[in-house]
């Protein structure tokens, strides 16, 4: 299985590269921003929403990605051949994509939790209590993203899985920051996500190799 994770990751490398280049531009200037900026509350703000909504295209074209790769390229049937299941090879793929979007989310919140955590007694206890309300949909909608991708990939369309996943990313982020970041958010990012993963898992079971 971490030879699988470890492929799957070599394979779509320019994506870790991508979120990786935007996690460190994004706290770079977070941290430019807090102590030279001229505005206190912008690099609370901005800085985080403007790296997690960029990370959201990449999670979902990654996902995309992987299942049109598949399809164009037979890399399950190679696979197949050294005697992996395709339970195993979707898995393997579904946790190289949460790699991603841990790597993409988790260096700007942890900048972003020292730098708020280090301010005024004030901004700190509303950070302790509003953070974890925050982050926590933050990393399922990026997943929720990952995961749309990767139930619309599996096509030998060019141009379907890229903007159709998109527009639907589009769309869910934009549901998610209108409705706010209240409890019933998690219900609604679980579902999507167990519903995107069921219906990839199964439609790649069933493709002909």
């Amino acid at each position: 299985m971490l030879t699988l994770i470890m492929r799957e990751i070599e394979d779509n490398r320019v994506f870790f590269f991508g979120v990786l280049l935007l996690a460190v531009i994004f706290s770079v200037l977070f941290v430019w921003l807090l102590y030279y900026g001229t505005s206190d509350d912008g690099p609370f703000i901005g800085v985080p929403v403007w790296n997690s909504i960029l990370g959201m295209f990449i999670f979902c074209g990654m996902g995309a990605g992987q299942m049109y790769w598949d399809r164009t390229k037979k890399i399950s049937a190679l696979l197949a051949t050294l005697a992996v299941t395709r339970n195993q090879i979707f898995t393997a793929r579904v946790i190289a994509g949460f790699l991603l979007v841990i790597i993409g989310l988790a260096p700007l919140a942890g900048v972003t939790l020292t730098a708020a955590l280090t301010r005024t007694a004030d901004v700190s206890h509303s950070v302790r209590l509003l953070y974890p309300a925050v982050a926590i949909p933050v990393f399922l909608l990026g997943f929720a993203c990952y995961c749309i991708g990767l139930q619309a990939g599996w096509t030998s369309n060019r141009i379907t899985p890229t903007l159709g996943s998109l527009v639907m990313s589009i769309i869910l982020i934009t549901v998610v920051f209108i409705k706010g970041f209240g409890w019933e958010i998690y219900a609604i990012l679980v579902l999507l996500i167990a519903a995107c993963l069921i219906r990839a898992w199964r439609t790649f079971l069933s493709a002909a190799l």
